[in-house]
């Protein structure tokens, strides 16, 4: 398994919400679901709950910048 480092969620976090914080992306909710097959998968999560979120190289993540707020944007 890839590396990992620990998250505890805020009692009524949301798996998008964890994807945006630990990532900068909504993208990689199915990542941190498959590394937390143990977690109920739920609207919204119970406080306290350890995550285990995969460390990704830089170039693991795509971003589409065309779905970014403009202030996001890399203007080349």
């Amino acid at each position: 398994m890839a590396d990992t480092i620990q998250y505890i969620t805020q009692e009524g976090e949301r798996w998008d919400a964890i994807s945006q914080k630990m990532y900068g992306t909504l993208s990689e909710v199915p990542r941190i679901l498959d590394t937390n097959p143990q977690i109920p998968i739920t609207d919204r999560l119970k406080g306290g709950l350890v995550l285990e979120i995969p460390i990704l190289e830089s170039n693991d993540v795509t971003v589409n910048s065309n779905l970014l707020p403009p202030w996001k944007r890399h203007n080349s």
